[in-house]
């Protein structure tokens, strides 16, 4: 009795996860969607960006990788519930003195360009949430 009942939580909790995730845009959004144009001097917003979040800043040193026009979806938890962002996708790997002086490697930071602002993009590019549009 006990593992039928285990089992019957199992599969209405899987459900109920399966129900939390956002729905994705739809091949027509993503075709008509405004992209919108990078800014010229979207190197320096960045790097004045992780100016404000790196231990030694002066130390970093950037490689940029070739833009291009992207989307971003919110989880279905965040303020916007899964909403989607479309616009000019940047990612930088960035290799930077930590507190102890030495150089922790890159570290990949991607940062979306949408309606004239800029966002830290990291997290949902982690979780798979930052997509190349055809």
């Amino acid at each position: 009795m006990r593992k039928i009942l285990l089992a019957a939580v199992l599969a209405a909790s899987s459900f109920v996860i399966a129900g939390c995730a956002p729905k994705p845009p739809s091949q027509v959004a993503i075709s008509t969607a405004n992209y919108g144009t990078l800014p010229a001097d979207y190197q320096q917003q960045i790097k004045n960006h992780m100016t404000s979040i790196l231990k030694d800043p002066e130390s970093a040193r950037y490689t940029f990788e070739p833009p291009f026009k992207g989307y971003s979806q919110d989880g279905s938890l965040s303020s916007t519930g899964g909403g989607v962002t479309y616009g000019q996708v940047v990612g930088v790997q960035v290799n930077a003195k930590n507190s102890y002086g030495g150089y922790t490697g890159n570290q990949l930071y991607v940062f979306m360009f949408a309606n004239g602002v800029m966002y830290d993009s990291t997290a949902n590019f982690q979780y798979g949430r930052v997509k190349r549009a055809p």
